[in-house]
Order: structure tokens, then C-alpha cells, then sequence
């Protein structure tokens, strides 16, 4: 099968991911059946109430997709936020903006965003789902596939940074992550936050995005922690008031491995605050997905690196 083919096909699971370890294809001929069986199916946008934080764009250009059970959306051009809030009594005043990925091509709004939401909320923290500027892409789902195919195909599995001309939104990207800091701390008392305990954490793309913000802020945007699941920084100097960054992968990651342990580095040697997950196995684009593997404990091992953080921080 020719490379193009395969980067198209392993693009197509990446950007959304299947529903479960059990459901996932292994071999290419079981990636052209499952892709085969489960084109991406246009529906609705989602129904989540979301507010814009952009002048600019239209949510009337964005396409929503079915992609193996889960939701995804691409052609953004108005940045927005979904909020998720805690049940009542139980928010800690802690809020996190999550920044799904997808090559910058598209959003995997619920394994990357919404689902990541909804477990944060049940610890307590309020998180608004990201839904940040990309670049266009065609309407029609295999040409669309076609598109990440080239960016994905054509990526260097081996590089250590991101590479700022791989998408002209990127800068977009991290501009409307720096106004999502801002437009919570502002909004702060309408959710029960904490103004000082706003942090952002992204994937793949997103969490591109999450680092430009951590090292791209001024002093009403900076993000008091910072994730980076499966990503990569930029070349930029490390700021000498950078925070907190927590930042985990799999050690198979065929896209980002190499790229993900120089944002720890980078941290460690600017003396700031670092904490690095290698799992053994999860690919690229764990997510929310259950993979059957220790890569599926992340969540569990931010939020407990959370805690230690933001109190460490409120003690300062």
C-alpha cells in the first residue's frame, strides 16, 4: 500500500480514534475495512451551549462529522468556548481550557474536548472546551481524508519542535488561546474560579497550542499550569516565570514521541516546575479512549498533579 494511502488511513484514526482497544484495527488491510465501514457521516453541531470569544468567523462555516461514534468539526473560523461545569457544591475553583487536536485540520470535540471535560467536572474543575481556529479544508469527507493525509504523511516523526509553517493558524490557534485565559479570569466569578487557578491543557495540535500559550503570554493571559498530552513546543526560550507544565505521551507515539520529552527538558533546565508521563504503549491520540493500556491513567494522573500544583501556587 503506498504511503500516501496509509497516512491518509492512519490520519483518519488518529484525528478521532476508535471506541475502544477491542475496536481497534491493527494491520492496514483492518484499517481499509474499519475506515471503509465507518465513512465520517455529517450531523448536527453540537447542542452544548458555547460562547464566542472572537469578533470574527462564523460558526455557519464550520462541517460537523461523525468519525467511529464521535464527534468532530473542522472549517472553524470563530473561536469559541464550551463550558462544563461541576455538579453543585462541588467546584474547587479551578478551571481548565482544553484544546482538542487534529493537525490543525479539525477538533476531536468529544475524545479530546468534551469527554475531558465531563471527568474534570466530576473532580470538581470547571473546563471549557477550546474550539480554536483552522485551517480549510474541503467539504467532502475523502477528499477531506486526503488533506491529513499529506499533513500527516509528510511530518517528521523525529522532530523535537513544532514546525511553525506546517499551518498558517497556528498563530491563530495560540491567539485564541490566550484570549481563552483571559475571557475566564474575566468571567471568573460567573463560574465560581478561582482567578489564579486558570490553566489550559491540550492534544496533539492542541496541546501545540497549550505550549505556544505557555510561552506566549503577557501578564493578564498567562495560564497558571499548562498540559501537553502527546504535543510539541515551539523554539522558543522557556519564560523565566513559565508555569507549571505537566506533560505526558506513549512511548510508541509515531508522531509526537520525540517532540513531547524536549518540553519537559526545556522546563527542567530553566529551573521551572515539570512532571513527565512516558507510558509504554498508547499510540498517538489516546484521548478519553480506553486503550487498554497504563497510557489510560493520564487523567487521573493530571488531575492528582493538579491538586499538588495549584495548592503549592495558592501557598506562594
Amino acid at each position: 500500500m503506498q504511503k500516501h494511502t496509509i497516512a491518509v488511513l492512519l490520519a483518519g484514526l488518529v484525528l478521532a480514534g476508535t471506541a475502544g482497544a477491542q475496536d481497534q484495527p491493527r494491520t492496514m488491510q483492518e484499517m481499509t475495512a474499519f475506515l471503509a465501514a465507518h465513512p465520517p457521516t455529517p450531523i448536527s453541531p453540537a447542542t452544548e451551549a458555547s460562547v464566542p470569544i472572537a469578533a470574527g468567523g462564523s460558526s455557519a462555516t464550520e462541517d460537523w462529522v461523525n468519525m467511529f461514534g464521535h464527534r468532530v468539526v473542522r472549517n472553524v473560523t470563530q473561536a469559541a468556548l464550551y463550558p462544563v461545569r461541576p455538579a453543585p457544591g462541588k467546584a474547587n475553583g479551578t478551571a481548565v481550557i482544553i484544546a482538542p487536536g487534529g493537525a490543525f485540520l479539525s477538533l476531536a470535540f468529544d475524545t479530546e474536548g468534551m469527554m475531558v471535560a465531563q471527568y474534570l467536572a466530576e473532580q470538581g474543575i470547571t473546563g471549557f472546551v477550546l474550539k480554536y481556529r483552522l485551517d480549510p479544508t474541503p467539504k467532502e469527507s475523502s477528499a477531506f481524508l486526503r488533506v491529513v493525509g499529506e499533513r500527516m504523511g509528510g511530518g517528521n516523526p523525529r522532530r523535537t519542535h513544532i514546525d511553525p509553517t506546517e499551518s498558517k493558524d497556528i498563530p491563530l490557534a495560540q491567539e485564541d488561546g490566550l484570549a481563552a485565559i483571559q475571557w475566564v479570569r474575566a468571567h471568573a466569578g460567573e463560574y465560581g474560579i478561582d482567578p489564579a487557578k486558570v490553566g489550559i491543557i491540550g492534544f496533539s495540535a492542541g496541546a501545540v497550542t497549550a505550549m505556544n500559550v505557555a510561552t506566549g503570554y503577557d501578564a493578564g493571559s498567562r495560564p497558571d499550569f499548562v498540559g501537553a498530552i502527546y504535543g510539541a513546543g515551539p523554539n522558543r526560550p522557556v519564560p523565566k516565570d513559565a508555569p507549571p507544565v505537566f506533560v505526558a505521551l506513549a512511548a510508541d507515539d509515531g508522531i509526537m514521541a520525540y517532540a513531547s520529552v524536549p518540553i519537559f527538558e526545556a522546563w527542567r533546565s530553566a529551573g521551572r516546575s515539570a512532571e513527565l508521563h512516558v507510558y509504554a504503549a498508547g499510540e498517538h491520540g489516546f484521548g478519553m479512549r480506553k486503550v487498554g493500556t497504563s497510557a489510560d491513567n493520564w487523567n487521573q494522573h493530571f488531575v492528582q498533579w493538579l491538586g499538588k500544583e495549584v495548592l503549592q501556587q495558592r501557598r506562594q
